[in-house]
C-alpha cells in the first residue's frame, strides 16, 4: 500500500513538472511570436507615416509666378506675387538662394533680388500660395507709378548668387539680397535711358517756363566723396521722384539752356517738374522745400 502510494505521488509529481513545463513553452512562445510581430508592423507604419508626412511638408519645385500688386513703401517697392506649383499639393517651399526677377514686356529689368525662404517658407494650399516680397531701393529700376501690372513677367530661379546679406522685411513682405554689382549697373544704365525716353514730352513743357534744378550728374563724377555710377545716378532719380512725384529726368546735351555756351553737357540732370512763371516762384519752391541755392536752381529749357 506504501509502495502504491509512492507511485501515484511520483506520477502526480511528473505530471505536475510536465503540465507546468508544458503552460511555460506556451508563453514564451506566444510572447515571441507577437512582440516581434507587432514591433516589426507598427516600425514600418511609423516609419511610412514620418516619410509621408515629410514628403508631404516640404517641396522644390519650381512655381510659375504671376504679378498681383506693387505698391511703394518708404524707398522699397512691395511686390506681391500669385504663384502656382500643382506638385507641391498643400506643402512648404523652404528653398534657400532663390532669384525673382521682374520683367517688362520689352523683356527689361525692372526689378530682381535673391531670397531665402528657409526661415519664412511659403504655405501652398492645394498647389496655390501668394508672398509678398520687398525690393529695396538697390533692387528695382523703374518708378513704381510707372510700372503697369499686367505688363510684368515674374522669374523664378533657384541656387542663385547673392551679394551680401538681405534687406530688412517691409510692411510684413520679405526682405531680399542684392544681386552682383555688374548687374545692378547694366539694369541701371538701362534704367537711365528708359527714363530719359519716357520724360522727354513732360520735359518739352519747360520751354518757355520755369522748372528747379535738383541735380546734375554723370557717369564718373567724382563729387561727395565718390566716383558715382549708374546706380548711384538711377538710386539718386528714385530718390527724388519719391521725394516729389513730379520729377524728371533728362539728358542736359539735349537741350538748348545747357548747351548754349558751348559748355560741356553730358549730364543726367533731374528737375523737380513743378511749374513756375518766373524765377522768383522758383527759388521760393526751392527754400520751401528746404534746398539751398546750390542744390535748386530755376532753370527754362529753351
Amino acid at each position: 500500500m506504501a509502495a502504491v502510494a509512492v507511485i501515484l505521488i511520483v506520477i502526480g509529481v511528473v505530471f505536475g513538472v510536465s503540465r507546468a513545463n508544458s503552460n511555460a513553452s506556451h508563453t514564451v512562445e506566444t510572447s515571441t511570436a507577437a512582440s516581434p510581430g507587432k514591433s516589426h508592423n507598427n516600425g514600418a507604419d511609423d516609419a511610412g507615416k514620418d516619410e509621408s508626412d515629410e514628403e508631404a511638408k516640404s517641396c522644390t519645385a519650381l512655381p510659375d509666378a504671376i504679378l498681383d500688386t506693387v505698391k511703394l513703401s518708404g524707398e522699397s517697392m512691395v511686390a506681391k506675387l500669385e504663384l502656382a506649383a500643382p506638385s507641391c499639393k498643400d506643402a512648404r517651399y523652404e528653398e534657400s538662394d532663390v532669384r525673382v526677377t521682374l520683367k517688362d514686356d520689352d523683356g527689361d529689368v525692372i526689378a530682381a533680388a535673391v531670397y531665402d525662404f528657409a526661415d519664412k517658407p511659403i504655405t501652398f494650399a492645394s498647389g496655390e500660395a501668394t508672398v509678398s516680397l520687398a525690393f529695396d531701393i538697390n533692387q528695382y529700376w523703374r518708378p513704381v507709378g510707372q510700372i503697369d501690372d499686367d505688363d510684368v513677367s515674374v522669374v523664378w530661379q533657384s541656387d542663385a548668387e547673392r551679394d551680401g546679406n538681405a534687406a530688412a522685411d517691409v510692411d510684413g513682405a520679405l526682405g531680399g539680397a542684392n544681386i552682383s554689382n555688374d548687374d545692378c549697373e547694366k539694369y541701371a544704365q538701362a534704367a537711365l535711358s528708359t527714363q530719359l525716353t519716357h520724360d522727354k514730352s513732360d520735359a518739352s513743357d519747360f520751354y518757355y517756363t520755369y522748372t528747379d534744378q535738383l541735380s546734375s550728374k554723370r557717369f564718373g563724377m567724382e563729387i561727395e566723396g565718390k566716383s558715382w555710377t549708374y546706380t548711384d545716378i538711377y538710386r539718386h532719380f528714385l530718390k527724388m521722384q519719391i521725394k516729389h512725384p513730379k520729377a524728371l529726368l533728362i539728358w542736359a546735351a539735349d537741350y538748348y539752356n545747357y548747351t548754349k555756351h558751348n559748355h560741356d553737357a553730358d549730364y543726367y540732370v533731374i528737375l523737380c517738374g513743378e511749374s513756375f512763371s518766373d524765377i522768383k516762384a522758383a527759388e521760393a519752391w526751392c527754400t520751401r522745400n528746404g534746398y539751398g541755392s546750390a542744390d535748386c536752381i530755376p532753370v527754362d529749357l529753351q
